[in-house]
């Protein structure tokens, strides 16, 4: 174990301890915690996979991103976990997840080795950054400016100024009709003077 692994691991296995004691308490987040559960798990074996090549000096270069082909969309739709930005830590509302949310920041933000390695491994930040989505955290490299695609980067044509639209001829008004007598009151003609 090293510097970088030793402190990642205990954050992450403390996390999902925590994940395990709320998801055995409540059954209504149990599938989800489940799921998050083993995405860490795999995140801290794939991380310290990382840091051992880096280490030893076999890291592989990383590929460039190729376009996706199209597959065909699977008969069964897999489970996916939320991808809202601090979605875990506002779904929970646990001081313990925050708690290991602070720590994991501190760990990126402070870590003088990490950086070396994060340069070194682009695939690191690729890894890390659903986790910090997941937990709030700002990722230790800041994401880069996405490409802009080749219709978003043709200028637009300049648009011709609407023309105002014509309002609808103006309705006659037919002169007020006079107000239908009222039996509470005798006509003005007709009141009577008392005696």
């Amino acid at each position: 174990m090293s510097l970088l692994t030793t402190p990642f691991r205990t954050i992450l296995d403390g996390l999902k301890v925590t994940l395990g004691l709320i998801a055995h308490r409540d059954a209504r987040v149990r599938a989800l915690l489940t799921l998050t559960w083993y995405r860490i798990h795999r995140t801290i074996n794939r991380f310290e996979r990382l840091v051992t090549l880096w280490q030893s000096g076999k890291l592989p270069k990383p590929r460039p991103r190729a376009a996706r082909a199209k597959r065909p969309a699977p008969t069964t739709p897999k489970p996916r976990l939320p991808s809202g930005q601090a979605w875990l830590v506002r779904r929970l509302q646990d001081h313990h997840v925050n708690t290991r949310a602070s720590q994991l920041q501190h760990f990126l933000a402070n870590t003088e080795e990490l950086q070396d390695f994060l340069a070194a491994a682009p695939q690191a930040n690729r890894l890390l950054r659903p986790l910090c989505r997941m937990l709030g955290v700002p990722p230790p490299v800041p994401l880069p400016p996405r490409p802009r695609s080749a219709r978003a980067a043709r200028p637009r044509k300049p648009r011709r100024p609407r023309q105002p639209k014509s309002s609808p001829p103006a309705a006659r008004t037919s002169p007020p009709r006079a107000p239908e007598p009222s039996f509470a009151q005798p006509p003005l003609g007709l009141r009577f003077s008392s005696l």
